[in-house]
């Protein structure tokens, strides 16, 4: 199981966790905010120097960088950059309905990379910090 401080509400509410890493200076981010409601989705951004240990553990070199856990919060697989919609929506649906893994477990396309970032400790509440 992932160890983090991830929304401690997201990790054990049963539901399974779409962990974004993203940066606010990051189009492909931007381009890519899904919509879903099944599972939660927790948003982290790469420039906050409070996720340090989250971007170790994920192994996060790009992003946007998509890690997908399980409802007990085991990582399943991630994608890493530019991904397709429906990789996203076939990642979710499987994880919503408890498969055993999920159809696009490690994909990496066109993505920013995380050396880029803008390191500083983040503040503002709606900087998803």
């Amino acid at each position: 199981m992932i160890h983090v401080k991830l929304n401690l509400h997201a990790l054990t509410n049963g539901k399974p966790t779409v962990v974004e890493f993203y940066a606010d200076w990051c189009e492909i981010c931007r381009e890519l905010a899904p919509d879903v409601n099944r599972v939660n989705f927790v948003m982290l951004n790469v420039d906050n120097t409070k996720w340090e240990q989250e971007l170790d553990e994920f192994g996060v070199k790009g992003i946007p960088h998509f890690a997908f856990l399980d409802k007990d919060g085991n990582e399943e697989g991630n994608v890493v950059g530019k991904l397709l919609g429906h990789y996203l929506v076939e990642n979710v649906d499987a994880l919503a309905r408890g498969e055993v893994s999920i159809p696009h477990a490690r994909v990496v396309v066109q993505y920013s990379s995380a050396e880029s970032r803008k390191v500083h400790q983040v503040v503002d509440p709606r900087s998803h910090g």
